[in-house]
């Protein structure tokens, strides 16, 4: 398996275009392809990209060897997550603009409101859980 097969095995795990991918990581669509079908070498650039944007453990990518994804702390997986969707997020988004005055806000409060907050979602977290879990 090639560099490039590695490439596309990325992409289609995430459920990706090849004009989504190479967008996110800023290529034109035909370098993608390229890369995915051997015609052109993915540089270091790209490599460092696709491992960043995507969790991809680097030396899998550029080998083959050891896992597709990178294992990570989830304290790690949660603030790459959070990076990923603020970055992906137009500045002037309801969305970004949502996200962004809640953890404002939250980091704001006094310790006792934190834990009013964190009990409650909590018990919103589980209940979702004890739903689905009865499906």
């Amino acid at each position: 398996m090639t560099i490039g097969d590695r490439i596309k095995k990325i992409r289609e795990s995430i459920g990706e275009s090849q004009r989504d991918f190479a967008s996110s990581i800023k290529i034109s669509q035909p370098a993608l392809a390229m890369f995915e079908n051997g015609q052109r070498e993915a540089k270091d650039i790209h490599i460092e990209q696709i491992c960043s944007k995507y969790g991809i453990n680097e030396t899998w990518l550029r080998t083959g060897e050891g896992d597709m994804f990178q294992e990570l702390p989830p304290e790690d997986e949660v603030a790459a997550s959070i990076s990923n969707v603020l970055e992906d997020i137009n500045c002037d988004s309801s969305i970004y603009t949502l996200i962004k005055e809640l953890l404002l806000k939250y980091d704001r409060l006094d310790p006792r409101s934190k834990k009013v907050i964190d009990e409650y979602a909590d018990d919103i977290i589980n209940g979702y859980i004890k739903k689905r879990e009865e499906r």
